[in-house]
Parts: structure tokens; C-alpha cells; sequence
């Protein structure tokens, strides 16, 4: 027998173990191979996610990509219809008297501004029409735009206003609309609805 036999190369493992004098046969240590890895690297144990900016065609062939649309959707609600705040007819406009029975809550995300929260049964908002449903976002008090203000300077700015009855404009749709790339200017609130 030739002294390569019993001898392995890097990636490959030996035809047979070399039998021992007793005639068992001795398992080998496994021998780090050539092609150790590749299944790992092309399609088993978890895949990374790759950056949105970064998806090649050799991504999409592995996959890849799903997991990052996946990622990119979720907690979108596929279901949302755009409403344009450019429109004067998503808006609605009233005016109440204090106390108003209305609890705001303050958009999260760093944008700013507030939103209804709730009516409650006692005040004047309870009995208002148009009726305020839970969502729609304050964009001004009498001819004072809030848009985007914080919650204690919007608050003040309605105490602040001493006429009988406060009027108030209020967006209906998602804060994304109201304060994304479609967001009307303040000229246009000028203009349209103070």
C-alpha cells in the first residue's frame, strides 16, 4: 500500500481509516475541509439582513431581500388611504366654549403637535358638530397655527384665548400625512383655513 493512502489532503477525508493491530478500525478527527462553510454561507443558519441600499441580484437570488421588506412593512398598515392636507375638505372647524371636555395627547415621534384622544361626556365638545373623532390632529386655535408644537405650548395657547366660544381646526388623517413630504405649507393653512 502506498504511504499516500493512509495520508489525507486538506478537504479531503481518507478512504479508510487505518485499521489497528487489532484489526479495529480507528475514527480520524474530522480535518477542516476546503468547502466547510459553504452551506452555511450560501443558504443555511440564519441570513443576515441586508441594508435597503445595499440589495444586489445575487441578494435577491439567496433571498435576502424578503426578510428586509418584511422588515421595512412591518407595522404598516397596508390599509391606509392617502389624505391629502392640501385638501380643505379633510379638515374640520369649530368652535367651543371652555371647558371644552376634550383630551389631547401629543404625537409621538419627534413631530410634535397633539391630537384627540378623547371627548368626554361632560363639556361642550360632547355635543359639538361636526362630532371630534379620536385621531384628529389639531392644526390651529382661533388664527394661531399649532401645527407641530409641543403639548404645554398648544394647551396654552387654547387657555390663552378669551372669546366666548374657541375655534378650532383640526386635521382628519394620519399624522404621517399631515406632517410628512406632503404636508401643506403655512401659507396655505393662511390662505385656506385661518
Amino acid at each position: 500500500m502506498l504511504a499516500l493512502a493512509s495520508t489525507s489532503f486538506v478537504g479531503f477525508a481518507p478512504l479508510s481509516a487505518p485499521a489497528s493491530r487489532s484489526g479495529a478500525v480507528r475514527a480520524r478527527p474530522a480535518v477542516a475541509g476546503l468547502l466547510d462553510g459553504v452551506k452555511d454561507a450560501f443558504g443555511g443558519g440564519d441570513k443576515p439582513l441586508v441594508a435597503a441600499d445595499r440589495v444586489t441580484p445575487f441578494d435577491r437570488w439567496l433571498g435576502l431581500d424578503k426578510d428586509l421588506e418584511a422588515e421595512l412593512n412591518d407595522g404598516v398598515d397596508q390599509d391606509v388611504t392617502y389624505v391629502d392636507p392640501s385638501d380643505a375638505s379633510n379638515y374640520v372647524s369649530l368652535s367651543l366654549v371652555k371647558p371644552m371636555g376634550i383630551a389631547f395627547v401629543e404625537n409621538e415621534g419627534g413631530c410634535g403637535g397633539v391630537f384627540v384622544d378623547e371627548v368626554l361626556d361632560s363639556g361642550s365638545a360632547a355635543s359639538a358638530s361636526p362630532v371630534l373623532a379620536r385621531g384628529d390632529q389639531l392644526v390651529a386655535v382661533g388664527s394661531t397655527l399649532v401645527l407641530g408644537w409641543e403639548f404645554d405650548a398648544t394647551l396654552d395657547a387654547i387657555k390663552a384665548s378669551d372669546d366666548s366660544a374657541t375655534k378650532l381646526v383640526l386635521f382628519r388623517g394620519p399624522t404621517s400625512f399631515l406632517y410628512g413630504p406632503t404636508k401643506a405649507s403655512e401659507e396655505w393653512y393662511q390662505e385656506n383655513l385661518l
